[in-house]
């Protein structure tokens, strides 16, 4: 009954899913994080059902896609990755940077990193939703499907493997109790999602592994230099930015090496 808990916390806090009301207690709500990948596997599920529909326009299908994962997680985690580009932009010191984060306010700099995002993560949807159309990466939208549960799996290991920025901040409270099982649970999704990659396409599995890992250690050396530590936003971050880069790396297996 406390893992049922657990998951149903994990989905009131992660996505706009419905759960049932109930009270959170330590036990439960400390296992939240360990279950963030079965939002990505409901996104995932619902996009390979879309791939499923034929006669589409390119740009019609390429939109539906887009939307699925900000209508089901109510663009959660887009708000974090507003807030790191603000205060990355800002080129301030640590404490500084963490003050910025925390402002409710967006500033331009969120803006204009949002539309660059949106920008390769609709131009590279869109190639993989050309080449399946065209019959030459009939895989690509079923990989595109997986990448949210990989992707959500590597968060929840990060957010609970690496340094907090800080002690009291919302990711120091949700992983301060996270212990072996939850480690082990994050990756055996992880492994799931890397099996279903190769069992779909061997060499997009390859490929969105070596991304998502140079991304991974991206991503660490950035929030240790300019936060002192990952955090809640760091973590909304590091999903927005990572599903891009597997899309990416999708669209150009798509382009190159399909071809």
């Amino acid at each position: 009954m406390s893992i049922i808990k657990s998951i149903a916390i994990a989905f009131s806090m992660y996505s706009r899913i419905p759960m049932p009301t109930f009270q959170w207690e330590d036990r439960e709500y400390r296992h939240a994080i360990s279950f963030l990948p079965l939002i990505g596997a409901v996104v995932a599920l619902i996009v390979a059902a879309a791939g499923l529909l034929e006669g589409l326009p390119v740009f019609v299908m390429t939109a539906i896609l887009a939307l699925i994962p900000l209508v089901i997680t109510g663009g959660f985690h887009l708000d974090g990755f507003m807030d790191v580009m603000d205060a990355k932009s800002s080129f301030s010191d640590k404490e500084k940077s963490l003050e910025i984060m925390k402002d409710p306010h967006i500033g331009a700099f969120a803006v204009i990193g949002l539309l660059k995002l949106s920008l390769v993560w609709l131009g590279a949807l869109y190639l993989v939703v050309h080449n399946w159309n065209a019959g030459r990466q009939d895989y690509g939208i079923y990989c595109y499907a997986a990448a949210f549960i990989a992707v959500r799996a590597l968060c929840g290991l990060w957010s609970i493997l690496l340094p907090k920025a800080k002690p009291d901040g919302m990711l120091a409270r949700e992983t301060g109790q996270a212990d072996t099982a939850d480690i082990m649970i994050l990756l055996t999704q992880y492994t799931f999602a890397e099996a279903l990659w190769a069992f779909i396409d061997v060499i997009s599995c390859i490929g969105c592994g070596v991304a998502l890992f140079a991304f991974s250690t991206y991503y660490w050396f950035m929030c240790k230099k300019r936060f002192g530590g990952v955090t809640g936003d760091t973590a909304g971050y590091f999903v927005v930015v990572a599903e891009v880069v597997a899309l990416v790396v999708l669209a150009v297996v798509g382009v190159v090496v399909r071809y």
